[in-house]
């Protein structure tokens, strides 16, 4: 119970704050046209895809060596250094989008005239990988109380400001984007200031460790963007091969199937510490609490999955503004993709733990190509919704390869885990 009252905090808390588009949707589908959202979602998707490329994925590796380095100063020192990776990338790409934005606003369908948002994508980036260093760090540390304040405040501001940038001030989309940046740069320096009293900010910043950082995160570039593939690139295609509206109409769909990821994320959140603690010190009984929770969890989001299902149509007749009624056609793809997502976050914990890192860049790799392909191929032959076909397809085919590579890395008794092994 203990166990599954961590992962409720985890699972409502992780929809207030990673679900603030899907929670602002309803409100601003009225006051945004789908062409002004199909911007939007074009900028978030630029956004998501510097954030691995500034931050070299590096800080992953404070949540896989917590558990290993005991001395205080020691991981201090680690942690330390990681911090300072994303920098060197943020002045490379902050330069590129200086000196190319035309070319680069165009690939994203951004207007010329607002190729500033560019350069703000850049801070944003930068911003978001330290506020997300911090919820990484509070969830290995297994601090849910800390994780709910700092998620609840984040959601309150962004949300007050948003409303007042988007409506009161009548600033549209970029209103949206500005009370984004704001509240990133904010809470920076909450983060900023719970690492210095922690302790975990210190002057010894060590090659050795940044090196470290760097090689951890390097193959993990790839699964990152194998992610941004699926999660974003299905409106890119739908920007230049339907319309920027269709984009539009396509990201409240796809926002409103997303639910289904705040909950596998939640998942994520509480599955790999508990994982990572039990294979540290591997028991018999260890391993029956592994595959006991997994089981757990799949069936919660299996659950998840058939009550979205059948609340979409209700949701969007109510909340929704008529625009978008096209939408609901995206959701079931939608969500059926994050069910197999949140499997696959199950299973890759092992692969996390074992530090298997250049079999995700493989499997992201194959990921990429797939669903680049199958965009292409589906947006072609179907439509816009051939993009929701390529992202359920491809989140299948991963699940399955990463689900088989875990059992080989670490053999479970899966069928037979509440029986006493001779």
């Amino acid at each position: 119970m203990k166990n599954l009252a961590k992962l409720s905090v985890y699972t409502l808390v992780g929809f207030l704050g990673a679900g603030v588009n899907f929670l602002l949707m309803p409100y601003l589908s009225h006051f945004i046209k789908p062409g002004e959202y199909g911007i939007l979602s074009m900028v978030n998707s630029y956004v998501t895809i510097l954030i691995p490329l500034v931050g070299l994925v590096a800080a992953g590796i404070i949540s896989v060596d917590y558990f290993k380095i005991k001395d205080k100063a020691e991981f201090a020192s680690l942690f330390s250094s990681v911090q300072v990776i994303p920098l060197v990338p943020a002045v490379f790409f902050l330069l590129i989008n200086l000196l190319f934005p035309g070319p680069i606003a165009t690939l994203f369908e951004i207007p010329v005239e607002k190729t500033y948002w560019l350069s703000l994508s850049v801070l944003v980036a930068l911003l978001t990988i330290y506020t997300e260093t911090l919820l990484a760090f509070t969830i290995t540390e297994q601090r849910p109380g800390f994780f709910a304040l700092f998620n609840i405040s984040k959601l309150v501001l962004e949300v007050g400001l948003t409303l007042w940038l988007v409506t009161g001030m009548k600033m549209s989309w970029e209103g949206r984007l500005i009370s984004w940046l704001i509240t990133n740069i904010i809470f920076f320096g909450v983060s900023f200031y719970y690492f210095h009293k922690r302790g975990l900010l210190t002057t010894n910043i060590t090659r050795r460790y940044i090196m470290a950082g760097i090689s951890f995160g390097l193959p993990l570039i790839l699964h990152t963007l194998g992610k941004f593939v699926i999660n974003q690139s299905d409106r890119v295609f739908i920007a230049k091969m339907v319309s920027i509206d269709e984009a539009g109409i396509y990201n409240i769909g796809y926002q409103v199937g997303m639910v289904m990821l705040i909950f596998v994320n939640a998942i994520s959140n509480f599955i790999y510490p508990f994982i990572s603690e039990r294979l540290e010190n591997p028991t018999e009984v260890g391993e029956k609490q592994i595959i006991k929770i997994s089981y757990q969890v799949i069936g919660l989001s299996f659950l998840s999955l058939v009550f979205l299902t059948i609340a979409t149509p209700t949701f969007f007749a109510w909340l929704v503004d008529s625009s978008y009624a096209q939408a609901t056609q995206y959701v079931f793809w939608v969500a059926l993709s994050y069910f197999f997502w949140g499997i696959y976050l199950v299973f890759s914990s092992y692969i996390f733990y074992a530090k298997n890192t250049k079999f995700l860049a493989w499997l992201s790799l194959l990921n990429i190509l797939l669903n680049a392909g199958l965009n292409y191929i589906l947006i072609l032959n179907f439509g816009a919704i051939g993009a929701a076909y390529a992202t359920c397809i491809s989140f299948f085919v991963i699940s399955i390869i990463v689900t088989y590579k875990a059992n080989r890395l670490y053999p479970m008794p899966w069928f037979t885990f509440q029986k006493s092994k001779k």
